[in-house]
């Protein structure tokens, strides 16, 4: 295959407009999957895949053999640092622009929880304080470590020094320990 790019390479930079489709089709899906890799944006695939035909025509344009760098490398290179250097353009949006649902402002919500949320929020954490109580005191540690202090079942392990196993298993059991406790 890639004897296949080289011919057409040479083909294209000797102005062969045949050779330079045939290329572009069969690098389409090296620029899907930069798209895909690097700037996935499914409402801009049409433009972004257009801007990646013209990178790669700009590639054939200004490859040159004699650097040591094979010609795929070249265009993957190209490709990322286009699709990368996207996230850095700007993008203004006026808050009185129409959109579908009124304008962009009227979009915006406070941060600010309703009382209601807030107790709901108090009363919620009591109670699971309180289940906490009904577990073990290795099935409490693993619990907590794991979905408060976001360690890992592997760093858990280490941390008891039991196997992971264990650790999964003791994990699962609070857990189910948890549900049945909270739901009566």
């Amino acid at each position: 295959m890639y004897n296949e790019i080289e011919r057409l390479l040479l083909l294209s930079k000797r102005g062969n407009k045949e050779a330079k489709e045939t290329l572009l089709l069969k690098l389409n899906p090296l620029i899907i999957s930069s798209i895909r890799r690097y700037y996935n944006r499914i409402d801009q695939y049409d433009d972004l895949i257009q801007e990646g035909y013209e990178t790669i025509l700009q590639a054939i344009e200004n490859y040159d053999p004699n650097r040591g760098v094979k010609f795929l490398g070249y265009v993957k290179a190209m490709l990322r640092y286009g699709y990368l250097e996207k996230h850095r353009e700007k993008q203004f949006l006026s808050l009185n622009e129409p959109l579908d649902e009124g304008e962009f402002i009227d979009l915006l919500e406070g941060n600010e929880e309703e009382p209601t949320d807030i107790i709901i929020k108090r009363e919620e954490i009591k109670i699971l304080l309180k289940s906490l109580n009904c577990l073990t005191e290795r099935q409490r540690q693993v619990v907590v470590e794991y979905y408060i202090n976001r360690l890992s079942i592997d760093e858990i392990a280490d941390k008891l020094g039991i196997s992971y196993r264990t650790v999964v298993n003791t994990k699962t059991q609070g857990l189910n320990k948890l549900r049945k406790w909270i739901v009566k």
